[in-house]
């Protein structure tokens, strides 16, 4: 039996409120969603905080929650009121660790499964590092509707290494929630584009947008890429919502006709991890 397509809803967020009003504000879109017939929600790379990595602040640890914390106990309500499936970036503690972690919640509010973001950038406005730790469970994957789903979270994106390990796993998508700036459009939509045609997948990645701190601008352009590397949906610049179709039979075809996993040589690669 073909497997059907998964309609996934991109949330493009202006996050200069409070955690509670962006947690409203991002409620009330995955409501909408839910009404147009999403199947699964994204939502921005750390979204319930206006960016705090922007600078090195000892008192913004106090952001990190366990899984049983205000936001993720919201997010789980709004799930269940939705009846979809939900990706939420969020600023996880566990057991004193801090991680930048994406969950994924069942309509039933259940956790279904998180990815914990595996490079970390530190530069001005990136102060990543100061704040959370490199992940620690590799790469996996979840099923949605029988459509396997992977992570990448932002500077993920610019190792294509990770992008491989779950095109080797057979995802039809990779979900990319991220924080990026206005003038680096372009090459995002190359490093992106690029991971989609490679991995003869689908990406989807949802940005954060407009102005934050007063001085940095964060560029939007979410989109959604397909198998062929092409542009299939986009938000543009302003907050907002828009809807991409994952099609499982684009992803077997592109997959028959450039078989890029098929032709690999994993042995003439062992430079990449010093085995040499």
């Amino acid at each position: 039996m073909a497997l059907a397509a998964l309609k996934v809803a991109l949330i493009q967020m202006n996050l200069t409120g409070t955690p509670e009003r962006n947690l409203d504000t991002a409620a009330d879109s995955i409501r909408e969603a839910g009404r147009q017939g999403a199947d699964l929600a994204l939502l921005p790379e750390l979204f319930p905080y206006p960016w705090f990595p922007v600078r090195e602040d000892a008192t913004h640890f106090a952001l990190a929650e366990p899984d049983t914390g205000p936001v993720m106990v919201r997010m789980r309500d709004v799930a269940r009121e939705s009846a979809i499936t939900l990706v939420v970036p969020a600023y996880e503690l566990d057991a004193g660790r801090r991680f930048n972690t994406t969950y994924v919640l069942a309509p039933t509010g259940d956790i279904l499964f998180r990815y914990r973001k595996s490079h970390i950038p530190y530069h001005p406005g990136w102060f990543e590092k100061y704040y959370y730790e490199p992940g620690n469970l590799g790469f996996p994957v979840f099923y949605l509707n029988g459509l396997t789903i992977g992570v990448q979270t932002c500077w993920d994106n610019l190792f294509p290494e990770g992008s491989r390990i779950l095109g080797q796993k057979g995802v039809h998508v990779i979900l990319a929630p991220r924080g990026t700036g206005k003038a680096s459009l372009a090459r995002w939509r190359t490093a992106l584009a690029a991971n989609a045609l490679a991995n003869n997948c689908y990406v989807v990645s949802v940005n954060r947008v407009g102005l934050e701190g007063g001085s940095y601008m964060f560029g939007g352009d979410s989109a959604a890429f397909d198998p062929d590397g092409g542009v299939s949906a986009e938000c543009g610049t302003e907050p907002g919502m828009t809807f991409a179709t994952i099609d499982p039979a684009i992803v077997d075809r592109s997959r028959s006709e450039w078989p890029f996993h098929y032709d690999r040589r994993p042995s003439l690669y062992r430079e990449l991890t010093g085995e040499a």
